[in-house]
């Protein structure tokens, strides 16, 4: 297969993974509208990532920006817009008091649960259908073609 026909496949694919992992859908916003949140919000890629992050528990929004790839600004803008659509909030850490941390609203935990583990199992089943070394393979080519299309992609 030559590079024209890679991009072409790759092209083909993406809008079936961003299916499965972009924003939520009509029954998750109908569970999100429940608890109160506006099923209106604008969702972009950028908070989902952040709502993925938090899955794994609360973060700083110097650990989010991080994680998502973007500044330190950009992941403060993200985390401001769903502070105001009322998905996350900020706390002061138990620990250290200087630290600021983004977590989920109450109420949110349980939804994001199962927002994730819905997203996550297609994948896993797809990733476990691969060998370890295919396995890898695979997300450095997805971080590669991430990494490629430069820093305002991440960060819009």
């Amino acid at each position: 297969m030559d590079r024209e026909q890679l991009i072409d496949e790759v092209l083909m694919l993406l809008p079936a993974l961003m299916r499965l992992v972009g924003k939520p859908g009509p029954v998750e916003m109908g569970e999100i509208a429940r608890r109160g949140i506006p099923v209106d919000a604008h969702i972009s890629p950028g908070h989902v990532q952040i709502l993925i992050s938090l899955s794994r528990g609360p973060r700083s929004v110097g650990q989010l920006a991080e994680t998502v790839g973007v500044s330190p600004p950009a992941a403060t803008q993200l985390v401001d817009k769903l502070v105001e659509h009322g998905m996350v909030e900020r706390r002061h850490d138990h620990a250290d008091r200087r630290v600021v941390l983004v977590d989920y609203v109450p109420g949110m935990h349980e939804v994001a649960r199962r927002i994730m583990e819905d997203r996550r199992r297609p994948i896993e089943r797809a990733i476990n259908s691969l060998t370890d070394e295919e396995a890898r393979a695979f997300v450095k080519g997805l971080k590669l073609m991430t990494e490629g299309f430069g820093p305002t992609a991440s960060e819009s």
